[in-house]
């Protein structure tokens, strides 16, 4: 038997080693700001147009502070030795009935290349297969971001197929690769 699953599991801060992601704010807006309108960061992202301005990048703060949600979160990476923020992780379309979730995570190219993604990412897989009860946890990545596909292969992650023409951006479609992880496979 399940345990019960906390009563909002998705706005606690997570520790690693070198990170705390902790839940989204509204001071995190000058961050979100520089960060999503770096087209290097937003060179992947295909479910949705390309962010440009101050404005856009303002209501995705907004969305997940103003509208908190207990199917998707929003946490932002930070250095624990000087408290910088590095980028963004969480977890989306949590279906509670069949036990599994999406997850999402940008990091600004500065930190590229560093682990730190890989640490973010490895510990909300503990917290979503624990504190969640989670079953699944997928992810869907741009065919032409190898090192994404090249993260979650390392964690454990199966690719499971290609979604093609999933995402309109750019005035085209856009294939994107579909990979899982199961709560008892092996990283």
């Amino acid at each position: 038997m399940i345990d019960s699953v906390p009563a909002d599991p998705l706005a606690v801060t997570l520790e690693t080693d070198r990170l705390l992601l902790r839940p989204i704010r509204r001071e995190d807006t000058p961050f979100a700001v520089r960060h999503f309108t770096d087209p290097e960061v937003y060179r992947f992202m295909r479910d949705d147009e390309p962010i440009t301005t101050a404005e856009q990048a303002t209501a995705i703060v907004a969305f997940y502070v103003d509208q908190p949600g207990d199917t998707y979160n929003r946490w932002v990476l930070v250095r624990k030795t000087d408290g910088v923020a590095l980028g963004t992780c969480g977890y989306h379309r949590w279906n509670r009935q069949h036990r599994k979730a999406e997850i999402g995570y940008d990091l600004s190219p500065t930190w590229q290349g560093q682990g730190y993604m890989r640490e973010a990412v490895a510990a909300m897989l503990a917290h979503g297969f624990t504190a969640m009860h989670l079953h699944r946890i997928e992810a869907v990545v741009a065919v032409a971001n190898a090192r994404s596909a090249h993260l979650l292969r390392q964690l454990g992650f199966a690719h499971e197929g290609v979604l093609r023409e999933s995402f309109f951006s750019g005035g085209q479609f856009h294939d994107h690769l579909l990979f899982a992880r199961l709560s008892h496979a092996e990283a």
